[in-house]
């Protein structure tokens, strides 16, 4: 087996296309190896371990769904994207039933494939050592490489999950080393005192992507997290105000998210600034909530509106009666005090339709969708409001609390 780390898997039965994938994923840095049938394929899986798989759903001995069956029988922990060249909504379902089964599923790729979302795909999961530098982040901030990925976010309303809002991520477009993940980068910003900046740049193009959407027609709320130090930035509070001014721009359609932690460096200046954000209408979030100690103090101390429960117990609620119990005591707490209550980390629909039933308000999780490129976001918003909602969640009524 290769000592790569990154190491590539293509099955398909045509050789264009397996040469093609395969010659993007080693151009990316990836070790590649393809087959045409399944059942090499699924000799490959034992011997070369790939960490990421791109298959075809059609092959001449088998089908994807089958395979995707026998990779979970193998305890398969890689990244998957699933190709075809025949109905979306064969794709789209396939890759559901991946994720249900606990497979690492990345999406989709239509035939003829597009070479930009290849390179997409391939890149978000490429495991790399960037070995970047203070200078190297702060000549990316400045030159604007830093762009924010969307993951959407559903809201429960009277006949489904509606997406009506998303998070912004930040992933780095670096010029050397292509798509660069958040781990590889905020810790560095975080010990050099950039965080701020970045922050700032993730804020500043986040608010003109809600701006462009509603050019589109597309109203959706963002949420962006609150780098600790901008907490205790006493003029922060009139920059964000002149962000939404400067983008025509409701106050309500922004929301700030910060972390237990970050509230409790100076909590007066902290309160300062946190309460008028909320006299200018901007929505707080209580981020990763369920991981500190003193969490309950900050939920009726500082100016909230949301709490996002932390996704370490959410992801336990199908197949947990303590953290079920857990979950729905946290969302009473929260109605109580007036929050809304956003659950993180929902990765099958057995949590989805569960949240529903507990009263959750609103939820994001990968089986909703990953972070996605903005060009991305008004055509799954499209699908899911318009074919997917309706069907989503029928069954179970809204919980009373």
């Amino acid at each position: 087996m290769t000592d790569n780390v990154n190491r590539l898997l293509v099955v398909d039965d045509e050789p264009g296309v397996v040469d093609f994938v395969g010659a993007v994923g080693r151009k990316l840095g990836y070790t590649a190896a393809t087959s045409p049938t399944g059942a090499e394929f699924l000799r490959l899986v034992d011997s070369f371990r790939p960490t990421m798989i791109i298959m075809d759903l059609h092959l001449p001995d088998t089908d994807g769904v089958e395979l995707l069956r026998q990779l979970v029988t193998r305890g398969c922990k890689a990244n998957i994207v699933l190709m075809s060249g025949s109905d979306e909504r064969v794709l789209a379902t396939a890759h559901e039933l991946g994720v249900s089964r606990g497979l690492a599923m990345c999406g989709t790729l239509s035939k003829p494939i597009v070479p930009a979302d290849l390179q997409s795909k391939l890149a978000a999961v490429r495991h790399q050592d960037p070995e970047v530098d203070a200078p190297d982040l702060r000549r990316g901030i400045a030159a604007k490489e830093f762009v924010p990925y969307y993951q959407p976010k559903a809201t429960l309303v009277q006949n489904g999950w509606v997406i009506d809002g998303v998070e912004a991520l930040a992933r780095w477009q670096h010029p050397r080393l292509g798509l660069v993940m958040p781990d590889e980068f905020i810790p560095l910003a975080e010990r050099t005192g950039l965080i701020g900046d970045l922050t700032n740049a993730m804020l500043d193009a986040g608010l003109k992507q809600v701006r462009a959407w509603q050019d589109q027609g597309l109203r959706l709320t963002c949420s962006v997290n609150l780098a600790p130090s901008l907490v205790t930035d006493l003029s922060f509070p009139d920059r964000v105000a002149a962000l939404l001014a400067e983008n025509h721009l409701d106050a309500s359609r922004l929301i700030l998210e910060i972390t237990e932690t970050a509230t409790m460096q100076n909590p007066t200046i902290t309160m300062d600034i946190l309460t008028r954000l909320r006299v200018k209408r901007i929505g707080l979030s209580l981020d990763d909530f369920g991981t500190g100690y003193s969490s309950l103090t900050q939920l009726y101390q500082m100016p909230f509106n949301e709490m996002k429960i932390d996704k370490s117990l959410v992801m336990n609620v199908p197949h947990s009666r303590e953290a079920n119990t857990m979950v729905s005591s946290l969302i009473e707490l929260g109605h109580n005090l007036g929050l809304k209550i956003c659950a993180e980390g929902v990765e099958n629909r057995a949590a989805l339709d569960m949240l529903a039933i507990i009263g959750c308000d609103s939820c994001q999780g990968f089986f909703i969708s990953r972070p996605v490129p903005a060009a991305d976001v008004p055509s799954f918003v499209s699908h899911w409001n318009q074919e997917r909602a309706a069907a989503s969640f029928t069954a179970f009524p809204r919980a009373v609390v």
